[in-house]
């Protein structure tokens, strides 16, 4: 053991005096360097293929969903085809001119898809008039089964940009479902914005809960809030 750790010493020597030495310390930090980086680059291939399985794994999922959702569909056909058949009838309704809207229910690896279009002009009053139509098919619906809470809040907002015919036969149309049906329809609406034209027989007056808001006095407001 004696004579192989002065052999050893001998050698280091050698190599120390040709300048050897620095070279194998210098070659041995590289070789530590590069094994650190293959570390890392081992650890990144192992994170990326475990990744691919998961993706792989979550796009199987997903086409089984995609299965089940219309598996679901078929099971549900005659629910979905009352709900399409309902927002038609309310689109008539309230555009007596043109085409029935059309609600449209298919289904996504993301999930289910609603698609809803009134015949006109792309604006932003027939959009909110589709959302109308919408959410009165839906709580038409929700009260079939039991499952709604009795009321339809449409803040004012809803009928910005539509024509003043729709607003006058929107109101009409939820005064008559709400009483047809047993729930509660609210609008939201500052007196300037009323319609000045009713369709026959609907007298709006009975339906208008007047609320007097203002700021002219430190007491106004709306729920201790000023504008």
């Amino acid at each position: 053991m004696l004579a192989l750790s002065r052999r050893w010493s001998e050698v280091m020597e050698v190599l120390n005096s040709h300048g050897a030495l620095d070279q194998y310390r210098m070659l041995q930090s590289k070789l530590s360097k590069l094994e650190a980086e293959t570390e890392v680059l081992n650890q990144r291939f192992s994170a990326a293929e475990q990744l691919d399985s998961k993706k792989t794994e979550l796009e199987i999922e997903r086409k089984m969903l995609l299965v089940r959702l219309n598996q679901d569909y078929q099971e549900r056909k005659a629910i979905l085809s009352h709900a399409i058949n309902s927002f038609q009838d309310i689109s008539s309704s309230l555009y007596e001119d043109i085409a029935a809207g059309s609600l449209t229910i298919s289904g996504s690896n993301n999930g289910p898809i609603f698609k809803v279009r009134i015949q006109g002009k792309e604006s932003r009053g027939i959009n909110n008039m589709q959302i109308f139509c919408f959410d009165m098919m839906l709580i038409k619906l929700c009260l079939e089964r039991n499952i709604s809470p009795g009321f339809l809040v449409h803040d004012s907002h809803l009928f910005d940009g539509v024509d003043e015919r729709q607003i006058a036969k929107s109101l009409q149309i939820g005064a008559s479902e709400a009483k047809k049906y047993g729930f509660q329809y609210i609008v939201t609406m500052n007196s300037d914005d009323l319609p000045k034209e009713l369709p026959e027989r609907f007298e709006l007056d009975e339906y208008i809960l007047p609320v007097r808001l203002t700021d002219a006095t430190e007491d106004g407001g709306l729920f201790g809030i000023r504008f």
